[in-house]
């Protein structure tokens, strides 16, 4: 399996993702934007919410994957992107908003990383971030559980496995004391999917990726049919044959204030 991004694998399940973003974006559609990053941008989808809501804006995305810029660039022509780790990331001139859909729960440094966000803001511009705050859901802790059977464990050891998401008061406490206006909220979704085969595939472009990129082509097959074993266990068929899976999200729309 390559070790960069698939978008096509990515985007088959483009209803479900794009509904955070556009809902955080909801909550900063008021912003006068004319400078707009998307941090860890992806394959370009939530970059395209950004140009709908702000036609007129320049609008970077940014990202470490080579194929999901590729992808991105071709679909928005108009907009620039940059291949970087969000944590190298500083623009030349301060930014209206900083937007980060499902991406900054990779970072091993928010207490770090947060505050250089902020730094890259204009006076009165926004830092807006959702992130999936889903690892003890079984989703989840089968994929660690899969992991560690013996007969897995000596491969995906080395795995780079993303750290847990802050709880709100934490994230609430560092941003206030950058001089921002804090709104943090949660929301669990539950999506509605035909069966397990669809959770465990929606997750091997994001959050398997780590333990399936140790596997051969061979390996990656088994190990996803033992954690589709796994997720029948959690997962039962509703009324109508399709399965929900729930999925809790941590967002946050900090506004720099003006004499920060």
């Amino acid at each position: 399996m390559s070790k960069d991004w698939n978008p096509q694998h990515y985007q088959r399940f483009e209803k479900e993702r794009n509904r955070p973003p556009a809902e955080l974006l909801a909550r900063i559609a008021h912003i006068k934007a004319q400078r707009i990053t998307d941090l860890g941008c992806g394959s370009g989808s939530s970059t395209a919410l950004l140009r709908q809501a702000w036609p007129q804006a320049e609008i970077t995305g940014v990202d470490s994957s080579p194929a999901m810029l590729a992808a991105a660039q071709e679909k928005l022509p108009d907009c620039r992107f940059v291949l970087q780790d969000f944590h190298d990331w500083q623009p030349e001139v301060p930014q209206d908003i900083v937007f980060a859909n499902a991406s900054l729960q990779w970072s091993d440094t928010p207490q770090t990383l947060l505050p250089h966000l902020v730094r890259q803001l204009d006076q009165g511009g926004v830092l807006a971030a959702q992130m999936p705050d889903n690892l003890n859901e079984p989703s989840h802790f089968l994929m660690r559980d899969t992991a560690a059977l013996p007969k897995w464990k000596h491969l995906t050891q080395a795995a780079d496995i993303r750290p847990p998401v802050w709880d709100v008061y934490r994230y609430y406490d560092l941003l206030a004391a950058q001089g921002c206006e804090v709104d943090v909220w949660r929301t669990v979704y539950y999506h509605v999917l035909p069966d397990t085969a669809a959770i465990a595939n929606m997750f091997a472009s994001t959050a398997l990726r780590p333990y399936l990129v140790c596997l051969d082509e061979a390996q990656k097959c088994e190990f996803m049919q033992e954690y589709i074993d796994q997720l029948n266990r959690y997962y039962p068929c509703r009324y109508d044959g399709n399965v929900l899976l729930a999925l809790p999200r941590m967002f946050i729309a900090a506004h720099k204030n003006q004499a920060a």
